[in-house]
């Protein structure tokens, strides 16, 4: 699949994958480790990311959940007869991924807990692709969702206090992402007046906060994005890649252990 400028909406997460250009989860990567971004392996679909994949289609696109997943049966696996009617199952699902009944009813629950904030409108648009230009660089966004104005992202975690968001904030990089989404707006031409989280807990009873990003904030991440792309241009200009951007033995003073 070629690279092409534009806004793409309903495109399937496969075929935006296919996309050959950088995604924020890159720019991310290279600021924390341009070596692990090299020689990471492909995406492979953990329980976190499964969680993660199931929780936003649940929260988004609804009507899209039977084409997608499948709930399955509670069969014991460790018999031979269960072990024949799981590869029944498996074999009669075609492309769609299997889930736990636990794991959609936690999703349903923490849906309903913030039924009210769950995009409705008709300028609403879920999992917006966007393809543009990055200083000079093919890029390319996914958002889960864009009001027509403003640019909405859904994270769930295990402490959406203000203490505990923020230091996920700079732990996961969200700044960097935040200001990447916002550029991508501006790069197509969709009108943006910022970019906010939907911080949701995992654990019941699910508490949940908005958080919208500062325009210093966003300013920051956009400099960081900057730093880590030309970062990785060089890496590639080199074919040089060092852990963390170091070299030689690494000195731990007594002012480092405070």
């Amino acid at each position: 699949m070629e690279f092409k400028e534009g806004i793409y909406e309903d495109m399937p997460f496969e075929e935006y994958n296919e996309i050959p250009a950088y995604r924020a989860s890159d720019i991310k990567q290279v600021e924390q480790c341009v070596y692990t971004w090299k020689n990471q392996k492909g995406f492979s679909d953990s329980p976190a990311l499964l969680e993660g994949r199931v929780q936003h289609t649940v929260f988004l696109e609804l009507h899209k959940f039977d084409d997608e997943f499948v709930i399955q049966p509670n069969i014991d696996r460790r018999t031979k007869a269960g072990k024949e009617a799981y590869e029944d199952f498996i074999g009669g699902i075609a492309h769609r991924t299997p889930i736990t009944q636990d794991l959609y009813e936690t999703c349903m629950e923490r849906r309903k807990i913030v039924q009210h904030l769950i995009p409705n409108g008709e300028n609403d648009r879920t999992e917006l692709t966007v393809c543009y230009m990055f200083h000079g660089q093919p890029f390319k966004s996914r958002f889960d969702w864009y009001d027509g104005q403003h640019v909405w992202d859904l994270k769930t975690c295990r402490d959406a206090s203000p203490r505990g968001f923020r230091q996920a904030i700079n732990n996961f990089k969200y700044h960097m992402q935040a200001a990447l989404y916002v550029d991508a707006c501006k790069a197509v031409g969709l009108p943006v007046d910022g970019f906010s989280f939907l911080a949701q807990e995992k654990a019941h009873p699910y508490p949940y906060v908005v958080y919208t990003m500062s325009s210093e904030a966003l300013e920051y991440g956009r400099a960081k994005n900057e730093q880590a792309l030309h970062l990785l241009l060089e890496s590639q200009k080199n074919d040089s890649y060092k852990p963390y951007n170091l070299e030689g033995v690494q000195i731990v003073e007594l002012h480092d252990l405070y």
